[in-house]
C-alpha cells in the first residue's frame, strides 16, 4: 500500500495570510498615528501583541519599508518613519493638483444620491468633533474625499490617488490632531459641498 506523504508546506498559505494581517494592523497603526513617528518597532512585542511568531512581522516591515512607512536601521532595528517637511508639501501639492480636478470632474457627475451622503458625512464631522472624537471625524473626512474622487469617473485618476491615499491621510491625521484646525477644514468642506449641490465646477476647484 502506496504511503501518503505527510503535507509539510501547508504553512506557507497561512504564513503569508499572517503577514498580510501583520501589515495591515500596523500601517493602520501608523496612519492612524497610534504609533507615532519615530516610535521604535520591537518585532518580538509587535508578535506579542498580535498573537503570531515574529517571521510575519519581519516580513511585513520589510513591505512598509519599501512603502516608506517604516525606517529600518541594521543592527538597531525599526521604527516609524518620520513625516519629512519636503514629503509633506510634495504630496500636499499632487493632492491639490489631483483632487481639484477631481472634484472639478465630480461637480458635473455628482447625483443626488451621492449629495446626501456627503451631506450626512458632513454633518458627521460637525458632531464627532463637537463630542471629542477625532478618530470618528477623521473617518468620515476620508471617506467625503473618497466619495467625490470615485464619483469623478476617471480610473486613473482614482487609482493615482488611490495608491498615495494612505501616506496621505497620515499627514492629514497630524493635522487634525491640532483641534484649532479641525473649524477651518469644515468649512472648506462646506464650501466643496455647495460647489456640488450647484454643480459649479470652477467653484469645486478652488
Amino acid at each position: 500500500m502506496k504511503k501518503t506523504r505527510k503535507n509539510k508546506l501547508g504553512s506557507i498559505a497561512d504564513i503569508r495570510s499572517l503577514t498580510d494581517q501583520a501589515y495591515e494592523i500596523i500601517k493602520e497603526a501608523i496612519v492612524s498615528l497610534q504609533l507615532k513617528p519615530g516610535e521604535r518597532l520591537k518585532e518580538s512585542t509587535l508578535a506579542e501583541e498580535l498573537g503570531i511568531s515574529t517571521t510575519p512581522i519581519k516580513t511585513a516591515l520589510a513591505r512598509l519599508e519599501q512603502e516608506g512607512f517604516v525606517e529600518i536601521i541594521p543592527f538597531r532595528g525599526a521604527s516609524v518613519a518620520q513625516i519629512d517637511e519636503r514629503d509633506m508639501e510634495e504630496i500636499f501639492e499632487l493632492r491639490e493638483l489631483l483632487e481639484g480636478a477631481a472634484v472639478k470632474k465630480a461637480a458635473l457627475n455628482f447625483s443626488s444620491e451621492d449629495l446626501q451622503k456627503e451631506k450626512a458625512l458632513l454633518e458627521a464631522m460637525r458632531e464627532t468633533y463637537e463630542a471629542g472624537d477625532i478618530e470618528s471625524y477623521a473617518e468620515s473626512s476620508r471617506e467625503f474625499h473618497h466619495l467625490f474622487i470615485r464619483a469623478s469617473g476617471n480610473q486613473r485618476m482614482i487609482n493615482i490617488l488611490k495608491a498615495f491615499d494612505d501616506q496621505l491621510e497620515r499627514i492629514r491625521r497630524a493635522d487634525i490632531a491640532i483641534p484649532q484646525n479641525i473649524p477651518l477644514f469644515i468649512r472648506d468642506y462646506e464650501k466643496v459641498l455647495e460647489a456640488l449641490r450647484k454643480k459649479d465646477p470652477e467653484e469645486a476647484e478652488r
